[in-house]
């Protein structure tokens, strides 16, 4: 036929324009790789294209399988090859239009290569759709509202490959089960802020527009739109995932403190509520007989059981784990029966013996449950001191039980912590006249742990013969508005041990939320900066604190020796420009990483990539990196690999007095 050799004859013309095109354009090159492949890929398409023009007539040719092949082989990404074939096609048409052919001919041979293209959506779909499936291996996978659409991820991928539409999962967002599995437990804990919700339910409705529009397209045979659809909805699901991975982490970061803001901010609302706390009996004497890699997997091992045991009722119940309690559970919507059998059968299942590493080790855990009426309002103190009661209550049980129910028997709880608060004259007076002491934790050199870098000064409370950690006393302390206080003792106390604290490079002081907020505190603060000239003055302050209080970390730094430590760095929610800004001002020079991440980043390859990306950001910005919570020897290794300068923990050193961090110090020479 006269008008497809004329073609054939424009084709070659055209192919070297392209292939000069290509050359020219650096984005697209660097897409291909190599002048070699680009002119492979030219003289490829150029025999196969020439081929499917000259077989036009015949209609039953399929070239399919060739283009197929040869794009699998060249890995050629899609936006290239959609240029490549849109160039063709049209320099095609413009030849042909001044060549004056008939209409009826350009409007037959514009559909034909119009084909083309549909048969190349079609291959690159096939090819692409693997980015579905893929989503399953994310770390996050097993959680419930990332599982709850993998299926229906998978089931699409499968019928793309299949090239069968006829058990497409055809559903709008409100016949999604994610709806209803966004009101579950598991899902309000790690989705507590409003707005974000709201951004994940839209979010969600959009990828199921999208699904059905590329349902709609590819049945109709419309692959080329199709592919473009189904690019959109890879990148939506791609955001849903990324969200939602977001806030499993941010939540299971600190989950016990997330997990009581969790369930204070659902103690309003209606219908019954259950919180129970689950401990393992004895765990701090199965780590000392048998180590803590044994209790470590012991607690393991429960966490799997418990998951089981909840796993069939995910709409009314979530774990979580703890510290001050191994695990936390909150359950809604059971009768006070149904909350008796679950207790009971936990206690059934966690009574078992453990066995590994040739070892075998008898397991019994304590479960402490109250019960929540319908708008009570309790806040996280309260919740936690109400457990802890129970806790108590049900190590004298047989069956290490303990289930509050009803008001008269919260009442008598509430009324047995009034009397644990009748020591506040107590702590009042200590703080008061003094009775304060400091301990100092040190910090040293990841490569080098003799190298001394500098120690974190705590405070405790002399109570006869023992110094008890403030911490135990914290909300009382911060209830009295004795917080200020306690710190200024901390600095009278610090001029006790200048003359001994020679050997010490820097001093990590602490300052609380209020005391930053007083003048007074802050005045005598500056005052012992500019006293202690020997020593280098680091003050912590947390990623909260630094963003409410720029211009007084700023006017701290103005004493000349005294700089910015940002602790627990990792987990909260500062603003990086603030922090760069610090830096620039030579305030901020040491990034202490949360010591929750130092923990979790073996067991997690994600926390893992943050502790990386802390340790990077830092050596950008010209800053220190401390790990805190170093415990064993694999921590100390993990840290030391990635760059971390400097580390604390208890495997390192606990906190000392200042006479045993002396005799500690001479033990190093």
């Amino acid at each position: 036929m006269e008008e497809i050799r004329s073609v054939q004859r424009y084709l070659e013309e055209i192919f070297n324009e392209i292939k000069k095109e290509l050359r020219e354009n650096e984005f697209i090159r660097n897409l291909v790789g190599s002048e070699e492949r680009i002119e492979s890929l030219i003289e490829d398409q150029r025999t196969l294209i020439s081929e499917y023009i000259e077989n036009w007539e015949s209609g039953a040719v399929d070239f399919s399988r060739r283009f197929e092949e040869l794009y699998t082989r060249m890995d050629v990404p899609y936006a290239v090859i959609a240029w490549n074939i849109d160039r063709i096609k049209s320099r095609l048409m413009e030849k042909l239009i001044e060549e004056n052919y008939s209409q009826e001919f350009l409007l037959r041979f514009k559909r034909y290569l119009e084909d083309l293209v549909n048969q190349i959506a079609k291959i690159y779909l096939r090819k692409d759709v693997s980015v579905l499936k893929n989503f399953e291996k994310s770390p996050f996978a097993n959680r419930l509202l990332y599982s709850v659409h993998r299926d229906w991820f998978l089931k699409i991928a499968e019928c793309v490959e299949r090239d069968d539409f006829t058990e497409f999962p055809l559903i709008s967002a409100e016949e999604c089960r994610f709806s209803e599995v966004l009101e579950y437990p598991e899902s309000l804990f790690v989705c507590l802020d409003a707005n974000m919700c709201t951004y994940v339910h839209n979010l969600h409705k959009l990828i199921h527009d999208t699904a059905n529009t590329f349902y709609t397209f590819y049945t109709k045979g419309a692959f080329y739109q199709a592919y473009r659809v189904f690019k959109d909805l890879t990148e939506l699901v791609a955001k849903l995932l990324k969200t939602v991975s977001e806030l499993y982490f941010l939540a299971y970061s600190d989950p016990e403190s997330n997990f009581f803001r969790f369930v204070s901010a659902l103690s309003r609302e209606e219908g019954y509520k259950y919180v129970s706390a689950i401990d393992v009996i004895g765990l701090k004497k199965i780590n000392r007989t048998h180590g803590e890699e044994v209790g470590d997997a012991i607690i393991r091992e429960i966490e799997k059981k418990l998951k089981d045991l909840t796993s069939k009722d995910t709409a009314r119940t979530v774990v979580v784990r703890g510290s001050t309690s191994n695990f936390f559970m909150f359950s809604k919507d059971y009768s006070e029966e149904e909350v008796r059998k679950l207790v009971e059968e936990i206690g059934r299942e966690l009574h078992f013996e453990f066995r590994g590493d040739g070892k075998k080790v008898p397991i019994e855990v304590t479960v402490a449950t109250l019960e929540m009426e319908p708008y009570t309002e309790l806040v996280e103190s309260e919740l936690r001191d109400i457990l802890s009661y129970l806790k108590e209550e049900a190590k004298k049980e047989r069956e290490h039980t303990s289930i509050s129910v009803g008001r008269e028997r919260l009442q008598s709880i509430m009324n047995w912590i009034s009397e644990k608060y009748r020591n506040v004259n107590r702590i009042k007076t200590m703080i008061e006249e003094g009775d304060v002491e400091v301990v100092f934790h040190p910090i040293v050199d990841s490569q080098d742990s003799k190298d001394i870098v500098g120690v974190e000064v705590l405070a405790r409370l002399r109570e006869e013969d023992k110094l008890v950690p403030t911490g135990v006393f914290i909300d009382l302390i911060y209830e009295l508005e004795l917080v200020e206080k306690l710190d200024m003792q901390v600095l009278e106390k610090l001029k006790e041990y200048l003359k001994l604290l020679k050997p010490v490079k820097s001093l990590f002081i602490n300052v609380s939320s209020r005391s930053l907020m007083s003048d007074r505190y802050l005045e005598r603060l500056c005052d012992f900066i500019k006293e202690v000239k020997d020593l280098n003055i680091v003050v912590e302050l947390t990623e909260q604190q630094l963003f409410e209080n720029t211009d007084v970390a700023l006017r701290l730094a103005q004493n000349g020796h005294v700089s910015i430590a940002v602790d627990d760095f990792g987990t909260g929610y500062s603003s990086l420009k603030i922090v760069a800004d610090l830096v620039d001002k030579g305030v901020l020079k040491v990034l202490k990483i949360d010591g929750s991440l130092i923990r979790e980043m073996l067991r997690s390859r994600t926390v893992w990539k943050v502790v990386d990306m802390i340790s990077a950001l830092s050596k950008r910005l010209e800053t220190k990196t401390v790990a805190e919570f170093i415990e064993s020897e694999e921590d100390l290794s993990a840290v030391r690999s990635i760059g971390i300068n400097c580390v604390q923990g208890y495997y390192i050193a606990k906190p000392m007095t200042v006479h045993d961090l002396m005799a500690w110090i001479k033990t190093l020479s």
